[in-house]
């Protein structure tokens, strides 16, 4: 870990100042629908693009000072317009039907059956899954091979391209989805017995997720939790914010750990601690480097090798629902910029033989520019806000209000890249929660007629 390079760029302390005045300014109008929302997205561009030029500063030394000062000058662009934004598109996605949503409300599932309707969900996901791999359950549960076997829902394991890759990827998302509720409504639970019952499904389905090596997966399943326990959690402040520490230092090195052994399996790790041997991992952190790449997009458009994509790879995630069985030729997200970065490959068919993630505001700048391509992700984000933050304003339901901290969940993977991989989870829990309350609705008027004759 480095020191504070002495040559930080004067828009980085421009935007450090920006941003810390943001998340002051969402604290203090925290009861604002879109101020938690808003802060989220803050703190996610905290992780992304501010940390490690700080904690690496070795990686930013092959760059220019000026293309290090036009990253951060997109990044103070995509602030500005993010706030002035959000608010406006907030007030545009307030319900205006509150007492009809409060109603409903009332006769919505409680927290167990919930809890049971979930748990019977992803049992059957998880046998459709297990088969897959030959009913491996342990191999399903436990893939402490990592990314050397088989995994749950892998591709590149037992799953196919073509019609059962797509239907295998439906199931990813949701399974996905249904775990990360499991983790909110262990916060929410009040009875024991169903405490229990939470607390075991989680230790049976969360580990899937770690031991995979996906790091992504685990903080899209975990994250709605921790944001349950911080929001509606009862306990004082300063105990929230003990149990946070606490929780950054077991999930960084956790991570650690990931980072170490996913290639190899983590058999290796599990044997030394039967024998008592404690190593500590000695491989860095990777994957917050969004900062590098939008230097690395800055340098290559000042260079002229990198061609303007003028919004295409957004028509491509609008189209990613399409499967390959049917679209046989669809496009990779970023294929050209991917080539640019090394990852090219002639014995790959879709020509690169790894993707790598450009960031929201990277991805941004390759398909707009480097001035107006900030104002996307910001455009996005502010829409994205603004449907978190209706979610919020509807949190006497209890299924929005899951909803909800699932969407905040997920919105610190989107730092990565704003992509449709990262929010299908959330298409089909809104789908859900729809069907529920429709449900919900059907059995009101049933009520009502038997009353009435």
């Amino acid at each position: 870990m480095g020191q504070i390079p002495p040559d930080l760029p004067f828009t980085y302390k421009l935007a450090a100042i920006l941003i810390i005045f943001l998340i002051i300014e969402a604290l203090i109008r925290r009861k604002k629908s879109w101020a938690i929302p808003s802060l989220i997205v803050y703190l996610t561009t905290c992780i992304w693009y501010f940390l490690e030029l700080i904690i690496y500063p070795q990686y930013y030394t092959k760059f220019a000072q000026d293309v290090k000062e036009n990253s951060y000058l997109q990044v103070i662009i995509f602030l500005i317009i993010f706030r002035i934004l959000t608010p406006i598109v907030s007030r545009k996605f307030q319900p205006k039907r509150l007492l009809e949503y409060s109603f409903f409300a009332g006769i919505s599932l409680n927290l167990g059956k919930l809890l049971k309707l979930l748990a019977i969900y992803w049992f059957m996901l998880l046998l459709y899954g297990v088969s897959l791999l030959e009913w491996n359950f342990m191999q399903a549960l436990f893939p402490v091979t990592a990314r050397g076997g088989l995994t749950l829902w892998a591709r590149s394991g037992a799953i196919t391209p073509g019609l059962t890759g797509f239907i295998a990827s439906v199931g990813s998302y949701i399974y996905l989805l249904i775990c990360s509720l499991f983790g909110v409504l262990f916060s929410l639970q009040t009875s024991p017995k169903l405490k229990v019952l939470n607390f075991v499904l989680i230790l049976i389905s969360w580990p899937n997720f770690i031991l995979g090596g996906a790091r992504n997966a685990f903080l899209a399943v975990s994250m709605p939790a921790f944001f349950t326990y911080i929001l509606l959690s009862k306990q004082k402040l300063w105990i929230k914010l003990i149990v946070t520490a606490i929780l950054f230092g077991i999930l960084n090195y956790l991570f650690t750990i990931v980072i170490t052994y996913r290639n190899v399996g983590f058999l290796e790790y599990f044997n030394n601690l039967s024998q008592g041997i404690v190593e500590e991992p000695s491989t860095e952190h990777e994957g917050l480097n969004m900062a590098e790449e939008l230097m690395f997009i800055n340098t290559f458009y000042e260079h002229k090798v990198l061609e303007l994509q003028y919004g295409n790879d957004y028509f491509v995630e609008l189209l990613n629902f399409i499967p390959r069985a049917i679209w046989s030729d669809k496009p990779i997200l970023g294929l050209n910029y991917n080539i640019l970065r090394g990852f090219g490959s002639n014995n790959s068919d879709i020509g690169v033989f790894a993707t790598i993630a450009a960031g929201f505001l990277g991805r941004g700048v390759i398909n707009f520019g480097p001035w107006f391509g900030p104002v996307a992700p910001a455009i996005l984000l502010s829409f994205w806000c603004a449907f978190i933050s209706r979610l919020w304003s509807q949190r006497y339901s209890v299924l929005r209000l899951c909803l909800f901290l699932v969407c905040l969940g997920t919105t610190p993977n989107l730092g990565r890249d704003i992509t449709m991989l990262i929010l299908w989870p959330v298409v089909f829990g809104y789908a859900l929660v729809r069907y529920l309350e429709f449900l919900n609705k059907k059995r009101l008027k049933e009520i009502s007629f038997d009353i009435c004759s």
